[in-house]
């Protein structure tokens, strides 16, 4: 089964142009870089903590917490942190670091 063409209105080439004229400066041609800020420190930083790794290696953090509304102190709801904790090369000179260790 094939996918079927988007439609009409999602026209990308034009967004690109409007993004381009409100932000003449900016090379959106470039990946922005990944979020190292873990949004719950106070759980991030404990021993137990919940990670996960990508297709190329990156270790993320994975780990759940209550996100409270502005408004209402009440009302929560589920957020994950996905901060990447370490990348490929940061793994490699770790473990290249161990080596020379032992």
């Amino acid at each position: 089964m094939d996918l079927e063409p988007v439609s009409g209105s999602i026209n990308v080439e034009r967004l690109k142009e409007k993004l381009k004229k409100r932000f003449p400066n900016h090379n959106f041609d470039i990946p922005p870089e990944p979020d190292r800020k873990c949004k719950a420190a106070y759980l991030c930083n404990s021993t137990d903590k919940i990670k996960y790794s990508d297709s190329e290696g990156n270790i993320f953090c994975g780990q759940r917490f209550k996100l409270t509304d502005k408004d209402n102190p009440y009302k929560w709801t589920w957020e994950t942190c996905h901060a990447m904790l370490q990348s490929v090369d940061e793994q490699k000179k770790f473990k290249d670091m161990q080596g020379d260790i032992f």
